[in-house]
């Protein structure tokens, strides 16, 4: 079964009204008193006592009564609130109409309140029930005033006229206030598409599409400001190159494609391997490189040992079960080394592990 949940917003608009709903009450309940107390000389035919009763007690009780109904809607089923209160301010309206001095000739517009209300909630429906609601109470109007009394029948003519316009203007707002809200919604959706494009380009120019890791750009930008940071926090980090052996042979045994899975393979070992604080990325063709952060140099030659030994145990299916081997540089930074030295040494040392028979690591 459907049950309409609330928006944040008409959650907002609730509250509004409700707030409104009281403050009326309350400006009533001050000038019926005020009324009371400064116009009594005049003594009606009742007496201070029933007049209280009757005309101020009673239906500000019954409005109280009311408004906590709508109350309890609104904190217990707020999916239905909109719905009562458009209900509520028609009898709202009602309550007060019934009970106010006969001799306020403007009393009836006080029918414009639920026009009111269905204009803000921008439902068409519910302005159409309140311009029914108006036009019966209209007729109503109308059938009790007298045939001879001219000047009464001018006045619900004007009355007439008056809600008429209101559910005019009415469904010309809800009109306007849609187009406004798809416009905005349009325009959200938009900068939220172009966000998400923002977002996938920044990722793209980032990203090695191949191997998911970060690019040569995106390696050098981040050891770049690794090594600025450490001015100021020195920390322990270690850059390791890896390149993998007798890569070409296997593009030309086997061919491109199954290279394209081998490094996917390598980076996927790698990803297992490192920590969250640690850096990968695809340098370039068959070479990879890692940064190692807040670690000794033992640990950090573990988890590097770790991944040439996986790797070269790991059987490729489409190389026919045989496995791949990588040799490693490793340069231990020190405080005084700049970028373009650290990845010097790295790469130096890749040099020796692949001169001095490869599948092995090499530090400097």
């Amino acid at each position: 079964m459907y049950i309409p949940t609330q928006t944040p917003r008409a959650t907002y608009w609730n509250r509004v009204l409700l707030n409104v709903f009281w403050i009326v009450l309350a400006l009533d309940l001050l000038s019926q008193l005020f009324i009371f107390r400064s116009m009594w000389g005049y003594r009606p035919r009742v007496t201070a006592g029933e007049y209280f009763l009757t005309y101020i007690l009673t239906p500000d009780l019954l409005i109280a009564a009311l408004l906590l109904i709508l109350e309890g809607i609104y904190k217990w089923k707020p999916q239905f609130s909109e719905a009562s209160i458009t209900v509520g301010s028609h009898l709202y309206a009602i309550l007060i109409i019934m009970f106010i001095s006969p001799g306020i000739d403007v009393k009836p517009l006080i029918m414009l309140l639920p026009l009111l209300v269905s204009m803000i909630y921008l439902n068409s429906t519910y302005l159409i029930a309140s311009t029914i609601t108006c036009l019966l109470y209209t007729i109503l109007l109308f059938s009790t005033t007298p045939t001879y009394d001219y000047t009464l029948r001018v006045e619900n003519i004007i009355i007439a006229l008056i809600f008429a316009g209101a559910s005019i203007t009415g469904f010309g707002v809800i009109h306007r206030g849609r187009d406004l809200l798809h416009s905005l919604e349009n325009s959200m959706k938009s900068e939220q598409d172009l966000r998400i494009q923002n977002i996938i380009m920044d990722r793209l120019s980032k990203i090695d599409p191949l191997t998911d890791l970060y690019n040569h750009k995106t390696f050098h930008e981040y050891l770049g400001w690794l090594i600025d940071h450490q001015q100021n926090n020195p920390f322990p980090m270690q850059l390791a190159v890896l390149d993998l052996d007798n890569f070409k042979k296997v593009n030309d045994m086997y061919g491109h494609w199954v290279g394209d899975i081998v490094l996917k393979q390598v980076a996927a070992i790698i990803l297992k391997n490192i920590g969250a604080d640690d850096f990968a990325a695809r340098y370039g063709g068959e070479e990879f490189v890692i940064i190692l952060t807040a670690k000794s140099l033992d640990v950090s030659y573990e988890i590097i040992e770790k991944i040439r030994v996986e790797l070269a145990e790991m059987p490729i299916t489409e190389m026919e079960g045989k496995s791949v081997t990588i040799s490693i540089g490793v340069h231990d930074f020190v405080g005084a080394d700049s970028k373009s030295y650290v990845f010097q040494k790295a790469d130096d040392a890749l040099y020796q592990a692949k001169k001095t028979g490869k599948n092995k690591i090499v530090v400097l």
